[in-house]
């Protein structure tokens, strides 16, 4: 009876020793979470991946110590001539090679979070491996930095809808128009403005 305990601690010990193992040969640097304001309906998680082992690795989800409905793995990418962010199965990381997460590409989205974190906070994050394995993170909220093309990007989309809306109020002749253009600036432009910046 004591070996067969004594058997089975070891092999608990064993594949624990295993998956901390694996764990540690994926280095985590600089994660962090993009300020956003109260009301914000998701938040962005970055941070650069390093993988040590001989071995492919992949990211296949994450927990957080925040209250949100879901944390889900995302990638912007570019379909036809818009930016979108396409929820994914699991983020890659190749054998002694590095993925970054960052706006504009691979991150973390923790969905609906009940309470929005202060800048400075720090958010206690679990990325869950392939291989079962997992490994915790704490990721500061800071500001993020737009890419350059990203601004670009906006900058783009900003001057699309500025001209939609002057070629709307030509045809309508009307100056009350113009006004609403210029103190509204159309939300549903904002929104996608939002979306790239991600």
């Amino acid at each position: 009876m004591k070996c067969n305990v004594l058997r089975a601690l070891s092999t608990l010990l064993l594949l624990t020793c295993s998956f901390s193992a694996v764990a540690d040969e994926l280095t985590v640097i600089d994660p962090w979470v993009r300020s956003a304001p109260p009301n914000a309906p998701a938040l962005g998680v970055f941070m650069t991946l390093e993988n040590h082992s001989d071995s492919d690795q992949v990211v296949v989800g994450a927990r957080t110590s925040l209250v949100v409905e879901r944390v889900e793995l995302h990638r912007t990418m570019m379909m036809g001539d818009v930016m979108k962010m396409v929820p994914q199965e699991e983020v890659p990381v190749a054998s002694h090679s590095t993925t970054v997460l960052k706006p504009g590409s691979w991150h973390i989205m923790l969905i609906a979070p009940e309470k929005v974190p202060s800048m400075g906070d720090r958010v206690q994050l679990t990325l869950v491996l392939g291989d079962g394995s997992e490994q915790s993170v704490e990721a500061v909220v800071r500001q993020g930095k737009m890419s350059m093309q990203g601004h670009d990007h906006k900058m783009k989309h900003q001057k699309k809808c500025k001209q939609k809306h002057e070629m709307q109020c030509d045809q309508k002749s009307d100056k009350q128009c113009q006004k609403k253009h210029e103190m509204k600036h159309d939300k549903q432009c904002g929104m996608k403005q939002e979306m790239m910046q991600e």
